[in-house]
């Protein structure tokens, strides 16, 4: 591990598993939850499946309208986890940054709200609310690039220790149950009635999930001054955009390809494992997972792949982040967990799908990768820390 590299040292986790990475890890090697049913207030008629979060892990009641709301109170919990996990106490650091994926932010609030009424805070009102909680009095910066947001933060928190505008940066993604995003995926016919099964010849859609995760990061220099534990060492990333649709992919996967090339570029090594974003849309699902395949060559074949919604839903600004965390796990238990949910598993996916046991972690690499509306595409490859 050279000076120059940025690590992990840290993380935190709020899902539907529970409010803690250890629930989160634990959830994942069940490959068990299945989702509830959508609250009472989505609306009249027949109420869509939603992961939403364990009744111990959503956080308290909002004090005041200063509060945050619920993405913004899982992103707090979060945050704090992964700053305890760092060894890192409010205020040590003041210049300790953040960035946070987030699609909708605090929309309860505003959904909650009363009619004709302005709800409090603006687009920013997540990261303040964070910032403010922690001390955390760096650069602060909040990324919307839809569903790849979560790892848009992550690639952005470092850059902005590359450039040297911190040294250490928290990178968090939220989003929270939203009956108006529910009713607008449902209205297109993109939420699966049953259950998340993105591995599964019968997927039907997606279905939303809620909850927050969040990561330290930092210069390898300074986690070994500080003597900080180091999970995980970011290896490449890459980015693109292919602006093809609003919602659906670009069908040749060209530029969500050049994104999974440039993260795998100069790997230290062949990767061990794939952390996809594919969230059970039959299109979305193939057309990333060909991409994918086109990168790895032959190894595509004899590579695990991990669909993390299947337990947590589609948890939107978050997902990257869920994922990352995922990956990080993965490669400290150099263990894959085995896919949810599968009954006929999809004969159009080219990686080895791991069901019903888990696997192991041959090469200490985890490629995530994640897709989004409008064609944000984003892909990282984690590496074990040596």
């Amino acid at each position: 591990m050279a000076d120059g590299d940025v690590v992990v040292t840290g993380l935190g986790a709020v899902s539907s598993l529970g409010g803690s990475v250890g629930a989160l890890w634990a959830g994942l090697l069940a490959a068990d939850r299945r989702p509830d049913q959508a609250p009472r207030d989505y609306g009249p008629g027949e109420r869509p499946p939603v992961y939403l979060l364990d009744p111990s892990a959503a956080g308290r009641e909002r004090a005041s309208d200063r509060s945050p709301g619920r993405a913004g109170q899982a992103a707090v919990d979060a945050v704090g986890q992964a700053l305890a996990d760092a060894g890192l106490r409010p205020g040590e650091l003041t210049e300790l940054g953040l960035t946070v994926g987030t699609t909708l932010g605090d929309i309860d609030l505003v959904e909650n709200a009363e009619p004709g009424a302005a709800p409090p805070g603006g687009a920013y009102r997540v990261s303040a609310a964070v910032a403010a909680r922690h001390r955390l009095w760096g650069p602060n910066q909040t990324l919307s690039t839809a569903c790849s947001a979560g790892l848009y933060a992550v690639i952005r928190a470092w850059e902005l220790i590359g450039s040297g505008a911190a040294e250490v940066v928290v990178a968090c993604g939220t989003d929270s149950y939203s009956r108006v995003a529910l009713a607008a995926l449902d209205r297109f016919g993109l939420v699966d009635p049953e259950l998340c099964r993105p591995f599964d010849a019968a997927r039907q859609g997606m279905v939303t999930g809620e909850g927050s995760a969040a990561v330290v990061l930092e210069s390898a220099a300074h986690a070994r001054r500080r003597g900080a534990p180091v999970h995980a060492v970011l290896g490449r990333a890459g980015v693109s955009c292919d602006g093809h649709h609003p919602t659906a992919p670009e069908p040749g996967g060209a530029q969500l390809g050049r994104a999974i090339a440039d993260a795998l570029d100069g790997a230290g090594g062949p990767v061990g494992a794939v952390v996809p974003h594919r969230a059970g849309i039959a299109v979305n699902d193939a057309v990333e997972t060909a991409a994918i395949a086109r990168a790895l060559g032959a190894a595509a074949a004899t590579t695990p792949v991990f669909g993390i919604k299947a337990v947590l839903g589609h948890t939107a600004g978050a997902a990257g982040l869920f994922a990352c965390v995922a990956a990080v796990l993965m490669l400290r238990h150099r263990t894959v967990p085995p896919n949810a949910h599968v009954s006929v598993p999809d004969p159009d996916c080219p990686l080895q799908l791991p069901v019903g046991a888990v696997l192991p972690l041959v090469h200490p690499r985890v490629l995530v990768s994640a897709t989004g509306f409008g064609g944000n595409n984003a892909a990282l490859v984690l590496e074990a820390a040596r």
